[in-house]
């Protein structure tokens, strides 16, 4: 659905203008408070004849023009029928305040599924209900519901809530500069992946800041990310639904579930989006990514400060969030030396003491001289800009970093502060124009820096990752662990040798081929945890074991489980000790199949300790899946053993994903508990498929 008139409209009807507090009348001030050009802007409201000095028209059909957008400010009974109005007269948006839609229960839910059948058949693409409405600052269209400063906020930053109130948190902050704000409420025919695509391919917008709260088209948000990653347009998120209780917030806040939690991080993250802890994080990100004239060309980093103890707490965190401290080369330490006082010292964070750090000249020629250091990728001037100026110092700094920027050819540059206080203004200003994020202080000035320094290093491998293409059906069979291998191997993935029987001269046979030492499990679908009912003997080393065992497991399975259908026994030789993994793969309703690799055998539930990501995955993918597991020094040689083939786990969590994609509507879940890994490679010692029964 085409979003210009919705955004972007040359023609506005307010319906329900009034001069009161409240949606008709809050609504009203702001659009004549911060549009440029009112001649298209039409009041409707039928008890008055004029509001705020301007014409008042009785009804949207008196208007002699056409309308792109009506913004509805009167209850939920009038939207319908005032939506057939506006669309005679060419209507192609409306912004609508009303709740007591999808968010509330059924009637709601019923409520907005005719809003949405109406709307769809007008043609007219809805912002909300239960929203705010939304910002054009590049076109100064401002059909926004809440009272705001009066002030120009212009910028490069989109922002979309699913909350209306989160946007006006990020219209009340100073440093925020906006293209777009958008409100999306309940999205009813326009929904969150529309923005974001319309975000993405807006030519003013720089970066795109949001707060999701669910997820309702994943092939168009598919389709935003990855169009996103390859334009390098940097995108940060700060998405609810890490806890039950957020989930259950948003299902009746805006009437949207939020879907899979962690299937949605694991997509955002493939495709590079900056993930935010809460808003202030949003903000002062999306802020940074703003401000930044271009990104670093690697993370090696200058602190520079003016006090041994700040210099001291910058060097905990710079430990703290991994931050390359970058190695002056002797050129630059010789231009350093000479510029400090005889008790200065070069090291790195840069104590400047007050010799460099109240000289201006001297801290422009500092900073020249560490610009032009190839071992320098950034530089971070760290001291505390407070509201009012009385320390020189913030001048001097200040000063340099924009005389350094002003000349040019200088490394990017970030200001990060030490204490919250509201900033002097015209130091800010003047940062913002050279193109220097002054980020917030302590842990979020550095998720700041480090998302900057992570966004500029990543390499976006563009895979599409296997979505569902149907419904999912409701019913499911297990299978059994033969029959779970053979689907494994008729689809490419290696499996150890190994045979099913069901007699016992026919395991006495198989036992022989096979080689000992040998393991013996109960093969049936409607067992699956073997052990449990003494379904399995592991090391048997002759065939009196083998048949002593044979018979012990069938009598165990008859006596504990009667009921269950048993094919008979599963027969593998015993896979040398190593470090035992867990490789897995599961299918999400909306986003389709992951896969996990984790710390396996029974450590799965005791440490949790797993990774995740969509399928497919290419090698270096699944490589990083593997590195970033606690247990990941077992596999590399912890304390003198042997390190494990690394690649050879890495290339089976690829073949998993491969045939996970391939049948992305059949399989459901399968888990392969234990995989051993050793020196010499992996061997799967147990697997369990489950498939989708077609309807």
């Amino acid at each position: 659905m085409d979003l210009n008139k919705l955004i972007k409209p040359k023609s506005i009807a307010i319906i329900g203008a009034s001069e009161k507090d409240g949606f008709g009348g809050d609504c009203t001030r702001n659009l004549f408070k911060f549009s440029d050009n009112l001649d298209r802007v039409y009041l409707v409201n039928p008890r008055r004849d004029t509001v705020f000095g301007h014409k008042c028209y009785k009804s949207v059909t008196d208007i002699d023009d056409t309308v792109d957008l009506c913004v509805i400010c009167t209850p939920k009974s009038t939207v319908i029928p005032l939506l057939k109005e506006t669309a005679a007269k060419g209507c192609g948006g409306a912004v609508v305040f009303a709740s007591g839609y999808g968010e509330t229960g059924l009637e709601g839910k019923k409520l907005e599924r005719e809003l949405i059948e109406t709307a769809n058949q007008l043609g007219i693409a809805i912002m909300g209900p239960n929203c705010a409405g939304f910002a054009n600052f590049i076109d100064k269209v401002f059909s926004f519901a809440f009272l705001v400063e009066e002030r120009d906020r212009t910028g490069n930053i989109g922002f979309i809530s699913q909350s209306g109130q989160v946007v006006l948190a990020g219209l009340d902050l100073p440093t925020m500069g906006f293209s777009y704000v958008i409100s999306s409420g309940n999205s009813c025919n326009v929904k969150v992946e529309d923005y974001l695509m319309f975000l993405v391919d807006d030519p003013d917008t720089k970066v795109i800041a949001a707060y999701l709260e669910g997820i309702t088209q994943p092939e168009k948000l598919v389709e935003a990310l990855r169009k996103a990653a390859r334009m390098k347009k940097p995108i940060i998120v700060l998405k609810t639904g890490k806890s039950q209780k957020s989930r259950q917030i948003a299902a009746s806040h805006t009437g949207s579930l939020s879907g899979s939690d962690q299937v949605v991080r694991m997509l955002m993250h493939r495709y590079g989006v900056i993930e935010a802890e809460d808003l202030e994080d949003l903000c002062g990100k999306a802020t940074a990514f703003s401000w930044l004239r271009e990104l670093p060309q690697g993370n090696r980093t200058v602190f520079m400060n003016v006090s041994g103890g700040e210099a001291g707490v910058t060097a905990d965190l710079v430990d703290q969030f991994q931050i390359p401290l970058a190695e002056y080369s002797p050129e630059t330490r010789k231009c350093l030396s000479g510029l400090l006082p005889d008790y200065g010292s070069i090291n790195n964070p840069f104590d400047m003491t007050a010799g460099i750090g109240y000289n201006t000249p001297l801290l422009v020629k500092a900073l020249q001289a560490i610009s032009k250091d190839p071992g320098v990728d950034m530089i971070a001037m760290c001291y505390t800009i407070t509201p009012e100026i009385f320390d020189a110092t913030i001048s001097h700094m200040v000063d340099a970093v924009r005389i350094v920027c002003e000349a040019g050819n200088n490394k990017p540059i970030v200001w990060i502060n030490f204490i919250e206080h509201t900033r002097h203004q015209e130091s800010a200003f003047i940062l913002k124009r050279s193109g220097v994020p002054l980020l917030a202080t302590g842990h979020y000035a550095f998720r700041s820096l480090k998302a900057i320094q992570t966004y500029a290093l990543s390499q976006i491998e563009d895979l599409p990752v296997s979505l569902p293409e149907q419904k999912h059906p409701d019913d499911s069979r297990v299978l059994s662990e033969y029959d779970s291998l053979c689907f494994l191997e008729i689809n490419g993935v290696p499996i150890p040798p190994c045979e099913m029987t069901n007699t016992l001269e026919n395991t006495l046979r198989a036992g022989n081929k096979l080689g000992y030492p040998l393991s013996c499990k109960v093969n049936s679908a409607d067992i699956q945890h073997k052990s449990d009912v003494g379904g399995v003997k592991l090391n048997i080393k002759n065939p009196e074991e083998l048949a002593d065992a044979y018979q012990t497991i069938m009598a165990n399975v008859a006596e504990k489980c009667p009921q269950a259908k048993v094919d008979g026994v599963l027969l593998k030789p015993m896979i040398k000790q190593g470090v035992e993994i867990i490789v897995g793969v599961n299918n999400d309703p909306q986003f389709g199949l992951t896969v996990l690799a984790g710390m396996g055998g029974v450590f799965v539930e005791l440490f949790k300790d797993v990774q995740m990501a969509n399928a497919p995955l290419t090698f270096r993918q699944a490589k990083e899946m593997i590195q970033k597991l606690q247990a990941f020094p077992l596999l590399n040689g912890y304390r003198g053993r042997k390190p494990c083939d690394i690649g050879a786990l890495v290339d089976l969590v690829v073949k998993i994903g491969e045939m996970a994609a391939l049948h992305k509507d059949r399989i459901k879940e399968l888990d392969l508990n234990p995989v051993i890994v050793t020196d010499d490679g992996v061997a799967i010692a147990d697997a369990l498929l489950v498939q989708y029964i077609p309807s």
